[in-house]
């Protein structure tokens, strides 16, 4: 079974002689191979990762090998929920149009998403931010890019290697004129400094430090030390969640592998079986086959009632038996489904039926969104480093985002996240008018809320409203004050009388 090991700090490389991948990183980076076999649906390879008994796996590359994806099915269920509503990014009284543009250009509603697919599987996830043009003969501008964790080598203080990282480091394998260098981008707080290592013969444990000057000509544009004008690193890492124990994150997968391998085995079993008795021997009495060869049994599959025996031509029927088997394999994605913390409601397979409503639905699910919030509370930092950081860097460099320009100073944005479950527009609307009705909220934010659109919008909205009831109000009743008024009969002496006549 793949090992939990991690990687705390790269080693030491001043005299050459070292191995990479790290070897302390072999662990982490090959649990990284092994979940995402298990994500894409590759397990039987995966398995053989980890399966020893050399007679299971003669069995295994003897069968025909059915693969029910439930990882795939838990990771997509979790990113799902996490962005397909993506949070709303509020710049905090900064300026929201430049924080929009750089979400915008940088498409991070998709980015966000696929690291939360690879953040489940892999249990870390890395963004980087760098100044350049998008494309050639383009103006620079704040590029956010995803980075794959198996390139990714922190380095910790000793003494507290659960604090930040002093150093962080990506480094990984290039070929330049067919031959192979390490390419390494060391991150600390304010400079990225640039290696180029090339590779002895095909031995991993022999590189020499290529020198500042042929950096540049080995990789143009590449300075050996960049100064990135900010106190901040410019690695955001992001873990799906940490136990407190080590610094990088756990898979969703960790504790589910043998019970992915058991749904897995029992179902190839009963698909082999079965049809390995798809197509019974007929058994008949003796003498009806020709024992002389001018009949093949193998061919006509039959078989011949011992002597002494009658019986009738019948099909010798095999009682599976299976019922257990089928019972066994429900009880396994029962128990898949507890540990991963998915809901049967999020996958079709509730027993209770369909939800009566929002709030029935959420309760229902009330485990699975408890894991999406976990989640969140990683990546609401990650997020907020990510956008702030960016505008420290447009600060510094005076660049544009999508022709916008920062106007003021940089402010770590708000993070309000979504529940990425079907809105039950009944109930919302229901919610929100005993709210105005109760003075909790005002129209506008209930208008906001309801239609999922912004300040501005909902005034707008909210004046259109205002205009037509106006216009659906009733004329109002005029009435006059009349004056001394004499009745029909003529009688001058009475005092006046005051009356209200409709006009």
């Amino acid at each position: 079974m793949a090992s939990t090991e991690t990687s705390t700090n790269p080693p030491k490389v001043g005299n050459g002689m070292f191995t990479f991948p790290y070897i302390d990183a072999v662990s982490r980076l090959n649990n990284y191979a092994y979940h995402r076999r298990l994500f894409k649906g590759n397990h039987f390879d995966a398995f053989k990762i980890w399966v020893d008994d050399p007679e299971l796996s003669r069995q295994l590359q003897q069968m025909r090998y059915i693969t029910a994806n439930f990882p795939g099915l838990i990771t997509k269920i979790s990113a799902d929920l996490l962005f397909i509503e993506h949070p709303k990014i509020n710049a905090n009284g900064g300026d929201q149009e430049f924080v929009d543009a750089v979400m915008g250009e940088n498409k991070m509603r998709m980015q966000d998403y696929e690291s939360a697919l690879s953040n489940s599987y892999n249990g870390d996830a890395l963004y980087k931010l760098r100044i350049g043009p998008r494309q050639q003969n383009q103006d620079s501008t704040i590029i956010i890019e995803r980075v794959p964790p198996r390139i990714y080598f922190p380095t910790f203080d000793n003494d507290n290697i659960l604090g930040d990282p002093k150093s962080q480091e990506l480094a990984w394998v290039i070929t330049i004129a067919n031959e192979f260098y390490l390419r390494k981008e060391i991150h600390t707080a304010g400079l990225i400094t640039n290696e180029l290592w090339k590779l002895k013969g095909t031995m991993q444990t022999g590189f020499t430090l290529v020198s500042k000057e042929d950096i540049a000509a080995l990789l143009p544009g590449t300075l050996p030390v960049e100064d990135t004008r900010i106190d901040e690193s410019l690695l955001i890492y992001i873990p799906n969640w940490r136990d407190g124990e080590s610094w990088n994150g756990e898979s969703d997968y960790y504790d589910l592998d043998t019970l992915f391998f058991a749904i897995n085995n029992r179902i190839s079993k009963i698909d082999n079986i079965l049809d390995k008795h798809s197509d019974p021997i007929l058994m008949v009495p003796p003498g009806v086959l020709d024992d002389k060869g001018r009949v093949k049994k193998k061919a006509l599959g039959v078989i011949e009632y011992e002597e002494g025996v009658d019986g009738k031509p019948e099909y010798i029927v095999w009682d599976a038996s299976l019922e257990n088997a089928f019972k066994q394999i429900d009880r396994l994605i029962d128990f898949t489904l507890m540990f991963s913390e998915t809901a049967p409601g999020a996958i079709g397979l509730d027993k209770g039926g369909v939800a009566d409503s929002g709030r029935a639905l959420k309760f229902k699910l009330i485990r699975t969104i408890a894991k999406v919030q976990r989640k969140q509370i990683y990546y609401r930092q990650g997020l907020i480093d990510v956008l702030y950081r960016a505008q420290l860097l447009a600060k510094a460099w005076g660049v544009k985002v999508d022709g916008i320009s920062l106007s003021g100073k940089p402010v770590k944005p708000e993070i309000v996240w979504q529940d990425g479950l079907p809105m039950d527009m009944t109930e919302q609307v229901d919610i929100e008018t005993k709210r105005v009705d109760a003075g909790l909220t005002s129209k506008k934010d209930s208008i906001m809320r309801l239609d999922d659109i912004d300040e501005d919008a909902a005034q707008e909205v909210l004046d259109e409203i205002k205009e037509e009831d106006k216009l659906a109000l009733p004329t109002p009743n005029v009435t006059k004050n009349i004056n001394n008024f004499t009745p029909p009969d003529g009688n001058n002496n009475k005092p006046p009388v005051k009356m209200m006549v409709n006009n």
